[in-house]
């Protein structure tokens, strides 16, 4: 997973809007809080993961003007299950707007 956190920030620093703008901007900083050593080996797609972990931090990217973007990983043993965060110093989701998140194609 820290290499694919790696790949991830990476990707997004290098990304940029229709506009051909930089979607990260210079007050934002990206972290990479995975320990390599500390988790187990995860059994799945590698492209699928990346691509849902670039999709979550190129969000947050359009969203934070300042502060940073960091992920962090650790495993829940009793669900047998690897939670992996993505934080942001962002402007955050009005509450009127969180009942709708998990809703297809809303925004």
């Amino acid at each position: 997973i820290m290499d694919i956190v790696d790949e991830v920030i990476g990707m997004t620093e290098m990304a940029v809007d229709k506009n051909g703008r930089h979607l990260v901007g210079s007050n934002v900083i990206m972290v990479n809080n995975v320990c390599k050593g500390k988790l187990p080996m995860v059994v799945g797609d590698s492209y699928k993961i990346t691509q849902l972990l670039y999709n979550l931090v190129t969000n947050a990217a359009k969203f934070t003007a300042s502060g940073s973007i960091q992920l962090s990983a650790k495993e829940d043993r009793e669900r047998s299950m690897l939670e992996i965060d993505v934080t942001d110093t962002g402007k955050g989701i009005a509450p009127e707007a969180l009942k709708k998140i998990f809703e297809p194609f809303q925004q």
